[in-house]
């Protein structure tokens, strides 16, 4: 096993935890598995492109732009789209994230086409040299804003009002109400700020990989492991299996072929739910 391979690993797994969390955060708190997740991320890519294409705004600069608008699009779909579809029952919304996915999608298609797309920043290609590896700049620094990020997203979490009154609907949705604490609100700005986590994510992808509709479904499939490995609703164990899937994805890739990766990920998440159900640090997926 070479340095370069862990330092690949490592880098991968940042943005890997980054993806994942918001996906967690919805599944495990807010009670929907948002099939539209993976749109949300590619949307936030193409939102970059249009911002670099026209300003030559830096992705890293625009990133704050689409989670800001990723935000407001999450809040509006919950509060007019997937909260009156909750009384239906999960198989009701997971049809109605679903239809979300695939106008998000077609949406793109009808502006972007399939083509796959890049934003080439100027100093892309740049990297240094780490003992006898070299870490690409881009990477490393998407490395670094998803480590700020998920620790910022655990500060707003524990620390903050909204986030309590998250934290309280969660674990105990009738001692919460009867507190005073408004459960549809917080549900919906959780959903929101996971929504905002997936549309910077994007922008950060779009960084170091191209992109395209073709995406989603990778990336959906990504998060659901992620979501599964961690545990729902936990965001270091959400970050923890962003890690862990980074580096088994890159071990694969290098001793098995890049062929093996999803298959990979897909047997570490069977494992996982039969030994271990409720994720590395998370709760059971499943009711009781």
């Amino acid at each position: 096993m070479s340095l370069q391979m862990i330092i690949n690993a490592i880098l991968l797994g940042g943005l890997y935890a980054l993806m994942g969390i918001g996906f967690s955060l919805q599944w495990g708190i807010s009670g929907i598995i948002n099939l539209s997740y993976g749109a949300m991320v590619v949307l936030g890519s193409y939102i970059s492109l249009i911002i670099f294409d026209v300003f030559k705004i830096d992705p890293f600069i625009s990133m704050l732009f689409s989670g800001f608008l990723l935000f407001l699009i999450g809040a509006f779909a919950y509060k007019f789209i997937i909260q009156p579809s909750i009384k239906g029952g999960i198989v009701f919304t997971l049809i109605i994230t679903f239809a979300l996915r695939l106008i998000v999608e077609n949406l793109i298609l009808y502006i972007w086409s399939a083509d796959y797309r890049t934003i080439r920043i100027s100093y892309a290609g740049r990297n240094f040299q780490f003992l006898n590896s070299f870490v690409p700049l881009t990477k490393f620094i998407t490395f670094l804003i998803a480590g700020i990020l998920i620790y910022f997203t655990h500060l707003f979490m524990m620390n903050t009002k909204i986030g309590k009154g998250i934290q309280a609907v969660s674990l105990d949705k009738i001692g919460a109400l009867a507190v005073g604490v408004d459960d549809k609100k917080m549900y919906l700005i959780n959903f929101a700020v996971g929504t905002a986590l997936a549309g910077i994510t994007g922008s950060l992808w779009a960084t170091v990989y191209s992109f395209s509709p073709h995406v989603i479904d990778v990336i959906i499939g990504r998060v659901f492991i992620i979501a599964i490995l961690g545990g729902l609703g936990n965001i270091w164990g959400a970050a923890a299996g962003g890690m862990l899937l980074g580096f088994v994805e890159t071990c694969g890739a290098t001793f098995l072929g890049a062929h093996w990766q999803e298959a990979i990920g897909l047997a570490m998440m069977v494992l996982i739910l039969l030994f271990r159900p409720h994720g590395l640090m998370g709760k059971k997926f499943f009711g009781q």
